[in-house]
């Protein structure tokens, strides 16, 4: 127990010292005033095994997880746009995202090979995913068999 609690306390510890900004020496720098300080944005989760690139349209990008879901770049704004925020608890295989395709004719179309698992204790099969207006809203065809998006291999892009 005493081993479990030295352990939390330095991870405490090092997360502490994270926080504080390393100050420069020189006293006309590394004032308060110096710094924007923001909130730092944790989106989705997981492993992120494919980015996905429009050949007809420069800086359409999407990127797919194995457990957080599918994202768009949003070159304006410079941040990740989430497409599937809609998956909730009834339909939460779909949040793995096992491939993704962009039409390379229609910039607006994108497709995605969803499901999470592929384990008998999973009761989900999987499903394709697709839309018309870049993952604004997604039609979903169900599939008779399970997806894995967060099964071993996700990694490996083709």
């Amino acid at each position: 127990m005493n081993i479990r609690i030295a352990r939390v306390c330095a991870v405490v510890a090092l997360l502490a010292a994270a926080a504080v900004p390393c100050v420069p020496a020189d006293s006309d720098r590394g004032r308060e005033s110096d710094y924007a300080w923001r909130n730092v944005e944790i989106v989705g989760g997981g492993y992120v095994p494919g980015i996905v690139f429009n050949t007809t349209e420069p800086g359409l990008v999407y990127a797919r997880t194995d457990i957080g879901g599918a994202y768009r770049w949003n070159a304006r704004t410079k941040r990740w746009v989430p497409l599937l925020d809609s998956v909730g608890w009834t339909n939460w295989g779909l949040a793995g995202v096992d491939s993704l395709a962009t039409d390379p004719v229609d910039p607006d179309r994108v497709y995605a090979l969803a499901g999470t698992y592929t384990n008998s204790w999973d009761p989900n099969n999987g499903a394709v995913l697709r839309s018309r207006d870049r993952g604004r809203t997604w039609r979903v065809s169900p599939l008779p068999f399970k997806v894995g998006g967060n099964m071993p291999g996700r990694n490996i892009c083709a």
